[in-house]
């Protein structure tokens, strides 16, 4: 049971997306079988990760917007 509830937190699943998740835990890495609960927690954070990149700026690039400017 959950000890901290300041710290967890859960969320409803309809059954076939919760029949796929069950599919993931040994998919999301190979080689190594995840809880459910992990493989939610780094298909989040995987997933906010790539939303959240900064797109470098080549030198060249950013001459080239010191120029237009």
């Amino acid at each position: 049971m959950c000890r901290d509830r300041d710290y967890y937190r859960s969320i409803s699943l309809r059954k076939f997306v919760y029949s796929k998740l069950e599919s993931l835990t040994d998919k999301v890495m190979p080689g190594i079988q995840l809880s459910r609960a992990k493989v939610v927690e780094k298909l989040i954070n995987d997933k906010f990760s790539s939303l959240n990149e900064k797109p470098e700026v080549t030198n060249n690039e950013f001459q080239q917007r010191q120029q237009k400017i």
